[in-house]
């Protein structure tokens, strides 16, 4: 196991700072005991390389680098923060923010939880109907106590349209989802959180002297079946998770389990 960061856990690191997620980190916690004790060589601190990984002679070569922040899908983009970057940040920003939601999933509600308890004025901006449109019922409920507690403002069904300086704030342009309507929001920070984009250029950079070229059989996975074995020379090479496509924990722990449970 090659990992970039100084321990496992990437992206469940951060979103066990809600305030009613803290337990996530036993995902982590628990595979990271069970490597140990199967005797998993574990690597960190290692920004592998094609050459590296070719060099190691490997059988089957699975890509788990996760995603970045989806940065470039507003103009204005290089404006805002990245609900990511408000999670780490530790000196805090003050003053108003405004927190825009375009996937109904968990960072935004925790960035504006973050927010809110540091004692900036927030405002939560959701493009869906709901709050955490995504997750479940229980796990809406649980969000909706948080910002009745924490007292910030929700506005529903807005889409963040662009993002552009005024004087020494900033201003946001929202589209409203039905009419088109515009309406403007100025504030000292703009958190946006619009999922994530494959950190994949590894997995590119292994595809020409893969067997498969990085293919996955789709019929023999949905069915658990193992994947076809290439009769080219060389190591098979797959990608999972977020190196996918943006998806949930639960989507990219299957992910795994459904390819490796048969290799």
């Amino acid at each position: 196991l090659l990992e970039a960061a100084s321990r496992p856990g990437g992206q469940v690191l951060l979103a066990r700072q809600a305030s009613w997620r803290k337990d996530l980190i036993g995902l982590v916690e628990w595979r990271a005991s069970e490597l140990e004790r199967l005797g998993v060589t574990m690597q960190f601190n290692v920004f592998a390389e094609a050459e590296m990984i070719e060099a190691l002679e490997p059988d089957v070569v699975i890509v788990a680098t996760g995603g970045v922040p989806n940065e470039g899908c507003i103009e204005g983009a290089a404006l805002c923060t990245s609900s990511w970057d408000a999670l780490t940040e530790t000196s805090g920003t003050q003053g108003e923010a405004i927190v825009y939601d375009g996937t109904g999933r968990h960072s935004a509600v925790t960035a504006a939880e973050k927010l809110a308890m540091q004692g900036q004025k927030v405002t939560l901006y959701s493009l869906d109907e709901g709050i955490a449109e995504e997750q479940t019922y229980a796990e809406q409920v649980a969000w909706k106590h948080r910002i009745f507690k924490l007292g910030f403002e929700v506005v529903r069904e807005w889409a963040l349209s662009h993002v552009e300086q005024d004087g020494n704030r900033l201003k946001a342009v929202f589209a409203n989802e039905y009419t088109g309507a515009l309406k403007e929001h100025t504030a000292d920070q703009i958190v946006v959180d619009h999922g994530t984009l494959p950190a994949d250029a590894i997995f590119h950079d292994l595809v020409e002297a893969s067997a498969n070229k990085g293919v996955k059989d789709i019929d023999a996975l949905v069915a658990g079946e193992p994947q076809p074995t290439p009769n080219d020379q060389g190591f098979e090479l797959y990608r999972i998770g977020d190196a996918a496509a943006s998806r949930n924990i639960a989507a990219a722990v299957y992910d795994a389990l459904r390819l490796c449970a048969r290799l």
